[in-house]
């Protein structure tokens, strides 16, 4: 009887270990898919380096000339940071997407909303330890429409990111002997 335990106990931990390697290689494949998509398509942005901005620095330019500053920004991969204040899917059916809400570091009057495909579901597994209230970076590429600046008529600082990634930003910290350690943000507390 011990052994009948055993050996389905091993069975079991044998197809457990083998959907996480499915897990890391779907993982891959929807990564190579999403950039050959964008690539067949002519969208390079996303393999270059991505601008260190703000919300803020978009919203300035935004105020000042919006099709001048949809041209500049439009026209790269951006990275921003913010605190992650909803995690929600939008879209139809069809075309769910995983959306990341956050607040600006440097200004949180203003609001992302970072957008990742959901077609594989890998991206649900990457954001499922995220929380409300973590430290994030966002590497993505405008994707606010006209309609979405026209229903806030100019007031209200608010962009979309599309094609995202999404880390938990760490923080840096130099000790007394001048060698800098990165630790990654955490939650010390959690409402149950």
């Amino acid at each position: 009887m011990k052994t009948g335990r055993l050996l389905t106990g091993l069975a079991l931990a044998g197809l457990l270990a083998g959907c996480e390697s499915m897990d890391g290689a779907m993982s891959s494949v929807g990564g190579v898919l999403d950039g050959t998509g964008d690539v067949l398509s002519g969208d390079f942005r996303m393999l270059a380096d991505p601008k260190p901005a703000s919300l803020g620095d978009i919203w300035s330019d935004w105020k000042k000339n919006e099709i001048t500053a949809k041209k500049k920004w439009d026209s790269q991969a951006i990275l921003v940071s913010g605190t992650v204040s909803r995690i929600t899917k939008v879209g139809s059916l069809d075309n769910d997407k995983i959306a990341v809400y956050f607040k600006d570091s440097v200004n949180p009057q203003c609001t992302g909303k970072a957008l990742m495909r959901d077609a594989l579901m890998v991206n649900q597994k990457k954001i499922s330890n995220l929380q409300t209230g973590d430290k994030i970076n966002v590497t993505g590429v405008l994707a606010t429409t006209d309609s979405e600046m026209a229903n806030n008529s100019n007031r209200e600082c608010y962009f979309a990111f599309g094609k995202s990634k999404i880390e938990l930003a760490s923080n840096t910290a130099t000790p007394a002997n001048g060698a800098a350690t990165t630790t990654r943000s955490t939650k010390t507390t959690r409402k149950k």
